[in-house]
């Protein structure tokens, strides 16, 4: 995957990562797009504008619609990206042990990090500490290095398709184990596409 399709979303000190998507959700060469696939909670009780940096790029965010029961969002953007390789949203669960890549701009990082991992469970139903981040159709991955605060959002890639993005840490007591839940996008692709239109509807 090239990390330019990976993106940071800021709001005042706040940000996350996110990825661009094509509009049909499938691969596309060489494309540009004004669509933000990352996750639902960033946008919980956020007011303000929120804007685009690290896809080499400035934008600024239109509107966006959550996916609901689970931690995915799409975004439109009000400045298409330039050309760009954009990888399929996956239409299958990532296979047990699979391996994975997740992208993120964790920890304040200028360009995309990578955390290697692999899927080590996938589950039903996961809900953050805080009851208020939920996920249907998870994964559970153990990266490394770790995924971290300011990865959430971010793609992970499996089989060179996005096949889900980054929501949660396990980190019991504030220890970050290396533990990552992660909102599959499989299950939840009819309502990515639904958002898609809406969103291209409305802006």
């Amino acid at each position: 995957m090239s990390s330019s399709t990976t993106l940071r979303l800021k709001s005042g000190r706040s940000y996350c990562s996110g990825v661009l998507i094509s509009p049909d959700l499938e691969a596309a060469v060489h494309a540009r797009t004004d669509l933000v696939l990352s996750c639902a909670h960033f946008l919980r009780g956020r007011s303000g504008p929120i804007f685009v940096s690290g896809a080499w790029f400035p934008a600024k965010v239109l509107g966006a619609v959550r996916i609901p029961r689970t931690d995915i969002a799409v975004l439109r953007l009000d400045t298409p990206s330039p050309p760009k390789d954009l990888l399929r949203l996956s239409t299958s669960p990532a296979p047990f042990l699979a391996p994975t890549v997740t992208e993120g701009f964790g920890g304040g990082l200028r360009r995309p990090g990578q955390r290697v991992g692999r899927v080590i469970a996938r589950s039903p139903i996961a809900v953050g500490r805080n009851l208020r981040t939920f996920v249907t159709s998870a994964a559970i991955l153990h990266n490394n290095p770790k995924a971290i605060k300011g990865d959430s959002g971010g793609p992970v890639i499996v089989n060179g398709e996005i096949a889900a993005v980054q929501s949660m840490v396990v980190d019991p007591l504030g220890v970050n184990t290396g533990i990552a839940t992660v909102a599959q996008v499989a299950a939840h692709r009819g309502a990515i596409a639904a958002a898609v239109a809406a969103l291209q509807r409305a802006y």
